[in-house]
């Protein structure tokens, strides 16, 4: 599914609309467009009816901009808004919050303690655990330990994730690789993928368009992947057989990524299982070379 498909069109989502044309508004539409900037995230939940009032504007005024904005109606703006927090933006995530707050915080309400995130995220690993299952973890676990190289890669917070999981997975076994150092392009690395190696891609909503041609692409050459994502938006291309989805919502404007770490943990017990004896004299021949450097 496209950005458009999801109500964003490819000029600009509806806060940057307003902006690129705010010098041009009346004063009864800057009236109504300083409401949507307040909170754009909360326009997918009231009627057109329901923003005039809210701004003290008449209906007539909501349907003049979004028609400045360039939306055929009202409705395409909501699914605008929609699409964006539906991606995944902690922009339309962001509540209209008090001096101090956050996400959830509403004026009048007490934002979640911390307490309820640690339970969300609780939620969060257990629903996570029911997506992926057993037998999925297993097949990407084996396919890890049977690959000539992995190749782990990510963009954005999926880069910490990938570099994460890159640290978990080189204790039991060599030959696992950032796919890009700084400054290289991902064509210049991935003509040294071959198909008996693995590419495992951490693709957490926010995904960057680079991302999912980068997954395009390794399917066109059918190269063996694994995909970390989460459960929430939708891929743009038909999911590899070897997909891990995990559960990213959390109480604030940016997602959870406990859920995410705790794959990679699983994915690293069953590499550590199926790696046997050879894992284990890996992890002793790195502690003693760590003893031999001091490095610990």
């Amino acid at each position: 599914m496209t950005d458009e498909n999801l109500g964003i069109r490819p000029d600009g989502g509806l806060t940057a609309r307003i902006r690129r044309h705010y010098g041009d508004l009346t004063r009864l539409e800057r009236a109504l467009a300083d409401v949507i900037l307040d909170r754009p995230g909360e326009v997918a939940a009231y009627s057109a009816t329901e923003l005039a009032a809210l701004a003290g504007v008449s209906k007539m005024t909501v349907s003049r901009l979004v028609r400045r904005l360039g939306y055929a109606g009202f409705e395409e703006a909501r699914l605008a808004s929609r699409g964006a927090a539906e991606s995944g933006s902690p922009l339309y995530l962001l509540g209209k919050s008090a001096p101090g707050g956050g996400a959830g915080t509403h004026a009048g309400n007490e934002p979640p303690g911390p307490e309820a995130h640690f339970r969300s995220s609780i939620d969060a690993i257990a629903a996570t655990a029911r997506l992926c299952g057993p037998e999925r973890i297993a097949a990407v676990a084996a396919a890890l330990a049977g690959a000539r190289r992995v190749w782990v890669c990510g963009q954005r917070n999926s880069a910490f994730l990938a570099g994460y999981a890159r640290w978990q997975f080189i204790q039991f076994r060599g030959e696992v690789h950032t796919l890009t150092a700084a400054g290289e392009t991902w064509g210049e690395a991935l003509a040294d993928v071959g198909r008996d190696d693995l590419l495992f891609v951490v693709a957490i909503r926010r995904r960057s368009p680079a991302v999912v041609r980068l997954l395009k692409t390794a399917e066109a050459r059918v190269l063996p992947l694994a995909l970390l994502t989460d459960s929430h938006t939708p891929l743009e291309i038909l999911e590899p057989p070897m997909t891990l989805h995990c559960h990213t919502r959390s109480l604030t404007a940016l997602d959870n990524h406990t859920a995410a770490v705790a794959v990679i943990h699983a994915l690293t017990a069953e590499l550590i299982r199926l790696s046997g004896p050879a894992g284990r004299d890996r992890i002793r021949l790195i502690e003693a070379l760590h003893e031999d450097l001091g490095e610990v």
